[in-house]
C-alpha cells in the first residue's frame, strides 16, 4: 500500500495547453513538484532576473529584471499562462522592488501590485495587475508617493502586512508603514513611522552590522481594526506596534500604550564552546508565542519564546542538524496551521515539525525537541530569486513556494497527517533520502546526497531494507501493479544500479557486493522473463515449475539461481533449446554486472548450484561438438572464464575450500583449452587473445601466438617479446611447456635467446619432465654437469634400453668433461644393469624379439629348475613384464632375474654379474645385503650338485673351472672375502632391504637349504677347492 496521499488540485478552466504538476520527489512527510504554469518570458530572459516574490493569498507571482515587472498566476494549469508586463521606468526606478497585495473587493483573485524603488524611496500603487493595462493605468501618477529617505539611506527590507499596509525596513533602522486604502477601502497610499533609530544616543551605540531582519503581521482583532505589527532585528531588539485601523478622526494610528520594545537574549551557555549572543534572522508568530530563527557561530538554532510587555522569556532552542553555514541571508516561513516549519538557506529548504505543547505542562524546563527535521536541497545550478509560502487549505497542504530563474516554480509541501509525537529514527531519515535519490533519479535538480553525518550501521541497515524491499516489490515508492513483468524486473534493475551510483558517491560502507548480488539476480530475472515470454513452449515449461510465474517474478526473485537451474535442466530434457536464455542471463545478467561494479574478491551467488556447470556442459554440446554463432560462444566464453576464475581465486583465500581448489583447477585447465579453441576456430583469435590476457592464461597465449606464426608463416617474435617483458616467468614457462606437449624442440633450445635465462629456470623447476631435451641446451652451453645430471633424470624414466643406454653413456662423457665425477659411480652402475640386460635379454631372444616370448614359455625353457615351484612364478612375476618390454630393470629386478634363471644360459656368469651388479650400489649396506643374497644363491642354485660326483682330479679340476662359483670368484676378487663371511654365519638381513614377502620366504628357504649343505664335508670341501683354484 503506498504511503502517499494525493492532494487535491483543483484545475482552472482554460482553452489553453493544460499540464500537470511535476512531482520532483516525495516521501510520506513531504512532496517537492514543479507547477506547470511558467510564462514564456522564464525562456527569453530567465537569467535577467534579479528578484520575487509569490502570494499566496492571490495565488500570483511575479519577477523582476532591470526592465519590466511580470506578473501571472503561479497556481494556474496552463503550460503557458497569461503573464503581465509592467515596464519599469529607469530614470525614476534605479533599484525596483515589488510585492503583491490583497484583491481588492470586487476583483476576485486578482491581486494588487506595490513598486518601490530602494534607492530613491519612490513607492507606486497598482490595485488590480489585469486591470492596470487595459484602464491605461501603468502610468498613472495619481497612486504614488515618496517616502523621505535621508543621505546615503536605502531600502532594506519591504514585507506585506496587510491590512495595515506595507512596512519597509531601511539601511539606518527605521521602520515605515505605507497604507494602500483610506477609512473607505478605496486606494490611497500614505506613510507613518514606526521606527526611529536616528537619536543621539541610538546613533552612539547602535552597533554598524544591526539591522532589521524581521517584519510580520501579528494579531488581528476588532473585527480586523486592530493588528498587531512586529519587527526584529539582528541583535534581537523585538518591537510590537499596536496598530488601529480607525479613529475618531478617521485616521489610523499607533496604540502606544500596548506598543511595546523587549531585547531578546538568548545566551547559549549550555552548548560546550559556546560564549556567544545569538544573530538573529527571522521571527514569527505562533498562536500566544513566537518562533526566532537565530544563528550562534556557525549554527543555526529554532528558539521558542514568550514576548510581552513583562519581558522575553525563552523557552527552548534546537539546533537544525541539517544546515550547511549559510552564504546568504536564511528565511524562515511558519504557514499556517504553524506545526512545520520552513527554513530556506542558500538552495535548501528545512523542515522541521514543532512541538510546543511542552509550554503549556507545568513543566517549563521541558527542552524543546522537534519530532522531525529533514532537508531538500537542490543543485547549485538551480538559483532561487524568490519565495513565499501557502498556509493549509482545503486544497493545499502547508508549503513554500521557490522561484527559479531557470527551473520555474516550485512548492514543497508538508503533510500534515504525517506529523507524529514520536522522534523520528535516523535510519527512517538515511532511508528516506537514498530511497527519493533512486526513485526519483530522473530528477536532476535535486541533490539527494546526505550532508548529515549517520553511523555506519544505521546506513547498513537502511541500505539493506532498501535492497530487500526492491527485490519483494515491497517497497512503499513501489506501484501497486505493474501490467508487464518485464517492466517490473527492469525498474528493479534501475533502481539497483541507482542505489550502487548513490553508495559510491555517499558512503564508505563495503555493501556493493551486496547490492551488486540482488542487481545481478533482478537482471537475471528480467533478461529470463525476455526470453521466456517470447517462446509459449518455454512458458508452459515455467509454468508448469513454479506455478505462479507473476507471483515468482515479483517477490520471490531471491531464488532466481535454483529456478534457472533447474528450468534449463528441464528445457535440456525436453530438447528445447538453451543457448538464449543462458547467454542472456549469465552474459547479461551477471557477467556485464560483475565487469562493471565488483572489484573484489568474493564468492558469487552463482555457485549455490551447478549454474556455471549446466552452462558449460550446453557451450561444449552447442560449440565444442558442433558449431554456432561466433558472438554468442565469445559472450559464454566470457562467462565461464570470469566465473571459473573468481572461483579459484575465492578458493585461495579460503581456508575451508582449499580442500576443493585443486580438483576445480584441474577441471579448469582441462577445459578452457576447448573454450579458447571454439574462438579460434571462429577466427575471433583477437578476442581468444584478450581473454587469454586478462586472465592470464599463458597457456591459450602460447598456443594462440604459435598458431599465429604458422598461419602467416612469421619467424617474428616481437608478440613473445611483449609479453615475455610483461609477464616474465609466468608467461615464459606456458610457451615452454605447449612447446615441450607439441614437440617443438628447436623452438624451445633455440628461440628467445634474449630469455634464455627463463629458459633454465625453467629446466631447474622442471627436471623431470624437461631432463628428455635440457641435456642438448646444456650441452650447447658446455654446461656438462648440468648436461649429465639431466641425462641421469632422462634415463630413468621408462624409455627403452637402447634409449637408456645412450642417455647413460652420454652422462657420463658429460661427467668426465665437467671434471666433477661425482655422479660417475651412479652412472656406470646403471650402464652395468643395462649392459647385464642387454646380454642376458640376447641369450634368452637368441638375436629374435624377446617380447614374442609368453610367461609360461620363458618360466618352463628358462628359469632354474632347482628353485622351489612355489616361488617360480611370483618371482618371475616381479621382473617379467619389464623385462620384456625393454625397460631397465632396477637393482632388485635384475639381481632377481640373473640369479634364477639358468646358470647355462649365461654360460654360467649370471651369478658372476649379479654381483658386479651388487657391489655397484653405491649404498654400501644395500650392496652387502645384495652380494650376500647372490652369493647365497649361486652356492644353493649355481652348480647342479656338483660336489656330489666323484671324478679323476683333471675332471673334478675343469669343472671346478667350468662352475658358476669358479667363474663369479675369479671375475671378482672381492667375492671371496664375502663368500668367507656367509660360510662362516649363513645369514642375510632380508627385513631390512627387501620389501616382498615372497623374496623374503624364498630367500629363507635357500638359506636353509645352505645350512644344511654346509653340514655336508663333500660340500664344504668343493667350496673351498673351487675357492683357492679362484685364488690361484
Amino acid at each position: 500500500m503506498s504511503i502517499f496521499k494525493p492532494r487535491t488540485i483543483v484545475k482552472q478552466s482554460s482553452t489553453l495547453p493544460t499540464a500537470a504538476v511535476h512531482e520532483l520527489t516525495k516521501n510520506q512527510h513531504y512532496c517537492v513538484s514543479k507547477l506547470p504554469a511558467l510564462p514564456s518570458v522564464f525562456k527569453s530572459q530567465a537569467d535577467s532576473f534579479t528578484n520575487a516574490y509569490s502570494d499566496s493569498e492571490s495565488n500570483y507571482s511575479l519577477v523582476i529584471n532591470e526592465d519590466s515587472i511580470f506578473v501571472w498566476c503561479y497556481k494556474s494549469t496552463d503550460a503557458t499562462p497569461l503573464s503581465i508586463e509592467f515596464p519599469i521606468d529607469k530614470s525614476i526606478f534605479q533599484l525596483p522592488m515589488a510585492i503583491l497585495t490583497r484583491p481588492s473587493s470586487g476583483t476576485g483573485q486578482d491581486p494588487g501590485l506595490v513598486i518601490l524603488d530602494s534607492v530613491s524611496g519612490l513607492i507606486k500603487f497598482y490595485e488590480s495587475v489585469q486591470h492596470a493595462p487595459t484602464l491605461g493605468l501603468i502610468n498613472d501618477k495619481s497612486l504614488e508617493i515618496d517616502i523621505p529617505l535621508k543621505k546615503d539611506e536605502y531600502i532594506t527590507l519591504a514585507e506585506n502586512v496587510e491590512p495595515a499596509g506595507i512596512v519597509i525596513a531601511t539601511s539606518l533602522q527605521r521602520c515605515i508603514l505605507i497604507s494602500l486604502r483610506d477609512f473607505k477601502s478605496k486606494p490611497q497610499l500614505g506613510y507613518m513611522e514606526l521606527l526611529n533609530n536616528e537619536g543621539f544616543l541610538q546613533r552612539f551605540f547602535k552597533p554598524e552590522t544591526n539591522e532589521i531582519v524581521a517584519i510580520r503581521s501579528g494579531k488581528i482583532t476588532n473585527h480586523g481594526t486592530i493588528q498587531e505589527i512586529l519587527v526584529l532585528d539582528s541583535s534581537g531588539n523585538f518591537y510590537l506596534y499596536n496598530y488601529n485601523l480607525f479613529s475618531a478622526t478617521a485616521s489610523p494610528y499607533v496604540d502606544k500604550k500596548k506598543s511595546f520594545r523587549q531585547s531578546i537574549r538568548v545566551e547559549f551557555d549550555a552548548y560546550p564552546g559556546s560564549n556567544q549572543f545569538a544573530t538573529f534572522l527571522d521571527i514569527w508568530p505562533v498562536d500566544d508565542i513566537y518562533l526566532a530563527l537565530c544563528q550562534i557561530e556557525q549554527s543555526l538554532y529554532l528558539v521558542t519564546l514568550r514576548i510581552d510587555k513583562s519581558g522575553a522569556l525563552p523557552f527552548g532552542s534546537h539546533k537544525l542538524k541539517t544546515a550547511n553555514f549559510p552564504s546568504s541571508k536564511p528565511k524562515l516561513y511558519l504557514p499556517k496551521p504553524g506545526k512545520t516549519a520552513f527554513v530556506i538557506i542558500d538552495n535548501s529548504v528545512i523542515l522541521t515539525d514543532l512541538n510546543t505543547s511542552y509550554i503549556e505542562s507545568k513543566n517549563t524546563l521541558t527542552y524543546y525537541k522537534p519530532r522531525w527535521e529533514d532537508v531538500v536541497r537542490f543543485k547549485s545550478s538551480v538559483e532561487f530569486v524568490g519565495s513565499g509560502f501557502e498556509n493549509q487549505s482545503p486544497n493545499s497542504n502547508p508549503a513554500v513556494i521557490l522561484i527559479s530563474k531557470n527551473f520555474g516554480v516550485v512548492r514543497i509541501e508538508k503533510f500534515p497527517e504525517s506529523q507524529t509525537d514520536t522522534v523520528i529514527e535516523p535510519l527512517a531519515i538515511v532511508k528516506s533520502h537514498i530511497e527519493q535519490a533512486i526513485f526519483y533519479s530522473d530528477v536532476h535538480e535535486i541533490d539527494f546526497d546526505l550532508s548529515q553525518r549517520f553511523e555506519k550501521d544505521v546506513i547498513q541497515r537502511a541500505i539493506e531494507t532498501i535492497i530487500e524491499e526492491i527485490l519483494t516489490s515491497t517497497s512503499s515508492y513501489f506501484p501497486k501493479t505493474l501490467p508487464s513483468i518485464s517492466d517490473l524486473t527492469n525498474l528493479k534493475v534501475k533502481l539497483y544500479r541507482k542505489l550502487i551510483e548513490y553508495v559510491k558517491r555517499n558512503f564508505d560502507i563495503s555493501i556493493i557486493p551486496q547490492i551488486v548480488e540482488n542487481l545481478e539476480k533482478t537482471d537475471v530475472a528480467h533478461q529470463m522473463w525476455t526470453i521466456v515470454d517470447a517462446n509459449q513452449e518455454m512458458k508452459t515449461v515455467l509454468e508448469t515449475q513454479l506455478g505462479d510465474i507473476r507471483e515468482f517474478f515479483t517477490h520471490n526473485v531471491a531464488d532466481i539461481n535454483p529456478v534457472l537451474t533447474k528450468f534449463i535442466e528441464n528445457l535440456v530434457e525436453k530438447d528445447l533449446p538453451t543457448v538464449p536464455l543462458v547467454v542472456k542471463t549469465l552474459y547479461n545478467g551477471v557477467y556485464l554486472n560483475e565487469v562493471e561494479y565488483v572489484t573484489q574478491i568474493s564468492k558469487s551467488w552463482v555457485f549455490t548450484t551447478n549454474l556455471i556447470i549446466r552452462a558449460e556442459e550446453i557451450f561444449t554440446r552447442n560449440f565444442v561438438e558442433s558449431e554456432g554463432d561466433p558472438i554468442v560462444a565469445y559472450h559464454l566464453v566470457q562467462v565461464l572464464y570470469y566465473f571459473v576464475n573468481s572461483a579459484i581465486a575465492y578458493m585461495r583465500l579460503t581456508p575451508e575450500n582449499k580442500a576443493h581448489l585443486q580438483d576445480y583447477q584441474i577441471w579448469y585447465n582441462n577445459r578452457k583449452q576447448y573454450w579458447i579453441g571454439v574462438l579460434l576456430k571462429a577466427g575471433l583469435e583477437k578476442e581468444a587473445t584478450e581473454i587469454a590476457e586478462k586472465y592470464h592464461d599463458f597457456a591459450s597465449l602460447a598456443r594462440i601466438l604459435d598458431i599465429h606464426q604458422e598461419e602467416t608463416n612469421s619467424t617474428d617474435q616481437s608478440n613473445y617479446s611483449k609479453y615475455f617483458e610483461e609477464y616474465g616467468y609466468s608467461f615464459a614457462s606456458c610457451v615452454y611447456d605447449y612447446y615441450l606437449e607439441k614437440n617443438k624442440i628447436q623452438e624451445l633450445l633455440l628461440s628467445f635467446t634474449n630469455y634464455k635465462h627463463f629458459l633454465l629456470q625453467y629446466f631447474k623447476e622442471n627436471p623431470k619432465k624437461t631432463a628428455n631435451v635440457s641435456w642438448i641446451r646444456y650441452l650447447l652451453d658446455t654446461e656438462f654437469a648440468e648436461a649429465s645430471n639431466s641425462l641421469i633424470v632422462a634415463a630413468e624414466e621408462n624409455d627403452s634400453l637402447d634409449n637408456q643406454h645412450i642417455k647413460y653413456s652420454l652422462a657420463k662423457l658429460s661427467s668426465v668433461a665437467s671434471g666433477n665425477g661425482d655422479n660417475l659411480k651412479d652412472i656406470n652402475h646403471e650402464l652395468l644393469i643395462i649392459k647385464y640386460q642387454k646380454i642376458i635379454k640376447h641369450l634368452i631372444a637368441d638375436n629374435g624379439r624377446i617380447e614374442a616370448i609368453k610367461k609360461p614359455t620363458f618360466t618352463k625353457n628358462f628359469v632354474n629348475q632347482e628353485i622351489d615351484k612355489q616361488f617360480i612364478e611370483p618371482i618371475v612375476d616381479i621382473y617379467f613384464d619389464r623385462f620384456v618390454g625393454g625397460f631397465e630393470l632396477n637393482n632388485s629386478e635384475i639381481i632377481n632375474l640373473l640369479t634364477t634363471v639358468k646358470p647355462s644360459i649365461s654360460n654360467k656368469s649370471g651369478f658372476s654379474y649379479a654381483f658386479k651388479i651388487a657391489e655397484s650400489i653405491y649404498n654400501e649396506s644395500i650392496a652387502n645385503y645384495y652380494s650376500s643374497m647372490v652369493l647365497m644363491r649361486l652356492l644353493v642354485l649355481g652348480d647342479e650338485k656338483l660336489y656330489q660326483v666323484n671324478d679323476n682330479d683333471k675332471t673334478t679340476k675343469r669343472k671346478a673351472k667350468e662352475s658358476a662359483l669358479y667363474k663369479t670368484l675369479k671375475q671378482n676378487p672381492g667375492a671371496i672375502s664375502k663368500l668367507d663371511q656367509l660360510l662362516n654365519n649363513p645369514e642375510i638381513n632380508n627385513a631390512e632391504y627387501e620389501d616382498s614377502i615372497t623374496i623374503k620366504e624364498f630367500n629363507e628357504s635357500l638359506l636353509s637349504q645352505l645350512t644344511k649343505q654346509l653340514g655336508n664335508a663333500k660340500f664344504k670341501s668343493w667350496v673351498e677347492a673351487v675357492k683357492e683354484q679362484a685364488r690361484i
